[in-house]
């Protein structure tokens, strides 16, 4: 049966998509060689502090024919690990594809596209178009004239501008070199290791395996610490098990710098008068305390891409793509359009439509329903498991803990949760919880944008809606 498929040729992560939802990848932009041996990917990724030297994970941002040197074999370049990255993933989906369309970072020139389209040619690549990965992500039918993807390559991070009218455009890619996933991992493990230190004397980088160890457990680490206001992380030692505790609170602090620095390059590039959909990319998203920081921004709506978005995208929009005089590289197209309810591929759920606002809720819960409580810079997530919030929430409880100006705040001062598909607010105070500046009386039902006052003169909590898009 002939099939089409689409590749996001993200450093980050190669992914992926045909018809009837198959996913291929996502495979990391790593090679490891040794002599004549070149192996990619996952299997590279883990043998990256074992033989650091043999490992080279910038070719897919390079993308030339320029001769990687010592100790690489003579006149390897970095187009040929492009070549082998690519071969990999186009031998496990290539029975019965007869189109395939790549969603590429806008940070490519003219001459790397072109020696990309070579390369996929040179492999038997059935090519019917190349369109900007942002451009793809973003035609999902989503909401707003203007739009701004935040994503994580693995050496830079990437803001795209796009504008929706008659048509999807994209206007403008700025980039934040140094700010990409393997910075932010590598600062991350680094703390990480000196806590080790710190409850237990045993130090993971000491040893290339252990320090290996580390960074393959890092990705499960932090998503679960994204759900959870502490885990208990552990690393095989050279005698046991060592075993240590790492607050949410502690990763985001460690993170600061680069979630600071993006959001701060975001409210750069977001004008405030005019509203913003802000896109993440599940990379972006994973980054601890970004979604806070974000949340803050006034005008902004946030939206979480799922990891496949842009290969999903290309393929589902891979008939806008061809073009009579050959493959051209889109940055325009029309806008999409389509109903309410869509956002499927032959059976495959590949981008879901935008939530719809809560209008089984209340009157007084107003619009969209809210995922994140924002303190600061510091966002919680809000689930069926009640969130107290006060100055000293019981022990055991899920808690965002209150300092600084607490006056009339109480220990357990409010409970926020999630019922029947609403985000409840649960008064417990003497003094009260005021929302909007009205007071509640027992229980109300929040919307996105809501705002919380406890205390007096009191502290502010911001209700923010990330949506899955």
């Amino acid at each position: 049966m002939m099939r089409a498929l689409a590749l996001d040729v993200s450093d980050s992560g190669v992914v992926g998509v045909a018809d009837g939802g198959q996913l291929v990848g996502p495979s990391r932009g790593y090679a490891l060689v040794e002599g004549e041996t070149v192996v990619v990917g996952e299997e590279a990724h883990r043998q990256a502090r074992l033989k650091p030297r043999l490992v080279q994970s910038r070719f897919w941002e390079r993308l030339d024919a320029e001769p990687l040197g010592r100790p690489f074999p003579d006149g390897l370049t970095s187009a040929d690990l492009v070549h082998a990255h690519l071969e990999g993933l186009w031998k496990l989906a290539r029975r019965g594809t007869d189109a395939v369309v790549l969603a590429v970072p806008g940070v490519h020139g003219p001459e790397a596209l072109g020696r990309l389209v070579g390369i996929a040619q040179a492999l038997g690549m059935p090519l019917v178009g190349l369109v900007d990965a942002a451009l793809a992500a973003a035609t999902a039918g989503l909401p707003g004239d203007r739009l701004l993807l935040i994503d994580l390559h693995l050496h830079r991070a990437c803001l795209t501008e796009l504008r929706q009218g008659r048509e999807l455009v994209r206007e403008r890619v700025a980039t934040l070199d140094h700010f990409g996933v393997d910075e932010v991992n590598e600062a991350l493990a680094a703390r990480i290791a000196e806590a080790f230190v710190r409850q237990t004397r045993f130090d993971p980088l000491h040893a290339a395996p252990t320090e290996q160890a580390l960074h393959d457990r890092l990705p499960a680490w932090l998503a679960r610490l994204a759900r959870e206001d502490s885990a208990l992380l552990s690393l095989a030692g050279p005698e046991r098990e060592v075993e240590i505790e790492v607050s949410r609170a502690d990763v985001e602090e460690w993170a600061r710098p680069f979630s600071e620095a993006l959001g701060q390059e975001v409210g750069l590039l977001k004008r405030s008068a005019e509203p913003t959909t802000l896109l993440l990319s599940a990379r972006a998203a994973a980054l601890p305390g970004l979604i806070g920081r974000l949340g803050a921004l006034r005008g902004g709506t946030i939206r979480l891409l799922p990891e496949h978005a842009a290969a999903a995208g290309a393929l589902r929009e891979r008939a806008a793509l061809g073009s009579a005089d050959g493959l051209v590289f889109v940055t325009r197209m029309t806008r999409p359009e389509r109903a309410a309810g869509e956002g499927t591929l032959d059976g495959g759920a590949l981008v879901r439509p935008p939530s719809p606002s809560l209008d089984q809720s209340p009157p007084t819960g107003g619009g969209r329903r809210p995922t994140h409580l924002l303190f600061g810079h510091r966002a919680r997530l809000l689930t069926t498991e009640p969130l107290v919030v006060g100055t000293a929430p019981p022990d055991g409880a899920r808690a965002l803990r209150l300092e600084g100006e607490t006056a009339g705040i109480s220990r357990s001062h409010c409970r926020l949760f999630e019922s029947a598909g609403a985000v409840v607010v649960e008064d417990l105070s003497t003094y009260g919880t005021f929302r909007n500046d009205e007071r509640v009386e027992g229980r109300a039902v929040l919307a996105a944008g809501d705002r919380l006052r406890l205390g007096s003169p009191g502290i502010e909590l911001l209700l923010v809606a990330a949506e899955e898009g």
